[in-house]
């Protein structure tokens, strides 16, 4: 199954969102920022990366992807954020390999998008 990194800096939601992949099979590891995100894939190299698109620390989470991607050039995204903008999801959809989920979403939501990046991985 695929391996999925979530990123997020909110209390407890990695963990949370990790429990919901990790029942439907994916091998998940979760970061509260980008600097322990790139200590994870040290020894730990995702397909699918879900980051927060604003993290703590002013930490961008394209630019979390950006460098994970360097590491795996089929690094499929899936940016999550609390405050979607048409702005935003127009500078998304110009990105090859992104997509974009906003908060709130569905555990079904989130395990059929990932599903959908990982088989594009």
């Amino acid at each position: 199954m695929a391996r999925v990194l979530v990123v997020d800096d909110e209390a407890d939601y990695p963990q949370l969102l990790s429990i919901i992949l990790g029942k439907e099979g994916f091998d998940v590891q979760t970061a509260a920022t980008g600097a322990e995100a790139m200590r994870v894939v040290e020894h730990f190299v995702p397909d699918v990366l879900i980051v927060d698109w604003m993290l703590e620390a002013s930490d961008d989470g394209m630019d979390v992807a950006k460098t994970i991607e360097s590491l795996n050039p089929n690094l499929r995204t899936i940016l999550i954020t609390g405050y979607p903008s048409p702005s935003l999801e127009a500078r998304i959809e110009r990105l090859a390999n992104v997509e974009f989920l906003a908060k709130p979403f569905t555990p079904a939501d989130l395990v059929a998008m990932v599903r959908r990046a990982a088989g594009s991985a």
